[in-house]
């Protein structure tokens, strides 16, 4: 495993690792996909990784093939993954922004996609190598007026905490593995 992060696989997805050399390519593809690129994403969410009060920055290609390589010559302190069905389609994306023992994770699955499970599989896959990994916190952070984010945090473990991080997110842990 490189600085790019694993491939992560689950029965119906995998989630390949956005690099410099395939992060043109990732965001071109994606910002075809009008769904993904045209509506607000609900979503696990950190910082500015895919999200901020909405998703519109994935609209414009050129913005998310900025973010997207900016992301990818991070190294290990910002993983980001294109995640794919079956078919090979790019189905949204995933990442996981680490430091010392801490990992926030955050995930966008095309409104398209979305009612399949995708989410909530991938993200328990990434939590998963994460916590085998020695990350002994792993967070994300959701909107408040975001019940399918809350619904997704809840089916994968994540706990709400007290902490509100910016008007309208909150702090979401999973407890750690015994």
């Amino acid at each position: 495993m490189g600085d790019d992060g694993p491939t992560l696989m689950t029965p119906r997805l995998q989630a390949l690792p956005v690099t410099l050399w395939n992060a043109g390519y990732v965001a071109e593809e994606l910002a075809r996909k009008v769904a993904l690129a045209a509506r607000p994403a609900p979503g696990l969410g950190v910082g500015g990784l895919f999200a901020g009060p909405d998703a519109r920055g994935m609209a414009e290609p050129a913005a998310l093939r900025r973010e997207l390589r900016h992301r990818a010559g991070a190294g290990r302190a910002a993983w980001t993954w294109v995640v794919r069905g079956h078919d090979g389609a790019a189905v949204g994306l995933l990442g996981a922004d680490t430091r010392a023992r801490r990992a926030a994770i955050a995930v966008v699955i095309d409104p398209d996609e979305r009612r399949r499970g995708y989410g909530s599989e991938i993200v328990r896959a990434l939590a998963s190598w994460l916590e085998s990994h020695r990350l002994a916190l792993v967070e994300t952070r959701v909107r408040a007026d975001d019940p399918a984010s809350e619904r997704l945090a809840m089916v994968t473990s994540f706990q709400p905490t007290r902490v509100v991080l910016a008007i309208g997110w909150r702090l979401w842990c999973r407890p750690p593995s015994r």
